[in-house]
């Protein structure tokens, strides 16, 4: 039998910013792979990863214009973030067009960042450094970038290059951020902090007004 709840618990998960970072991770996603690594598409391929990108936008927006903020759909945002950034450049890197080592390079960092995190129990958001900001910006300007410029069209090679060292940018850049976040949870973790306050907060327990503002 039903409970009362449960109605109220679907509607919450299928309300449209939901359903449009489901369509990131199930339509999107898919259709760049195929079109990159199997139709060789790769103009198509930089006009599916830009509105791939204009979701990560347009989800959050309806969420807070139309007041469908959802615990579940700040769960949902950054693992369809992050599950976009790793398939983009996992198949930009088997299609040729991107260097292994720029892959790597940021999984590394995910990976031991996530692990310090787990190691030290934190909790709490984490604020949102100017850094991460242009690094983030680079990261999303340089890939759809790149792929650009490995299409057909005149000019295609000086694109290809400056969107190159754009990725290249963002790459370090990541890896630093990534560092940054790590050394603030294990100092934070040494210190024993037991209240649950976003990184960065401040002695009132207040987050930086750079935290991010996530669903949920």
């Amino acid at each position: 039998m039903e409970t009362p709840t449960a109605p109220r618990q679907r509607e919450q998960i299928l309300n449209v910013p939901n359903t449009i970072t489901f369509a990131r991770l199930i339509l999107f996603m898919p259709l760049f792979v195929l079109l990159v690594l199997v139709w060789h598409e790769n103009f198509w391929a930089f006009i599916v990863l830009v509105a791939l990108g204009a979701t990560d936008w347009i989800d959050g927006f309806a969420a807070r214009k139309l007041g469908q903020v959802t615990h579940f759909g700040a769960v949902l945002d950054p693992v369809a973030d992050r599950a976009s950034q790793v398939v983009v450049c996992v198949t930009l890197v088997i299609s040729g067009i991107l260097p292994l080592w720029i892959l790597i390079a940021i999984a590394a960092t995910d990976l031991i960042l996530g692990l310090i995190i787990l190691a030290y129990k934190r909790q709490g958001s984490m604020t949102i450094t100017y850094i991460s900001k242009i690094r983030t910006t680079f990261l999303m300007l340089g890939l759809p970038l790149l792929l650009l410029g490995h299409s057909d069209f005149a000019g295609h090679e000086v694109v290809a290059v400056v969107a190159f060292y754009g990725v290249v940018i963002g790459c370090l850049l990541h890896v630093f951020v990534g560092a940054q976040y790590a050394a603030i949870v294990i100092r934070e973790g040494r210190a024993g902090r037991a209240d649950p306050r976003p990184l960065g907060a401040s002695a009132a327990g207040r987050p930086d007004a750079d935290a991010p503002n996530r669903r949920g």
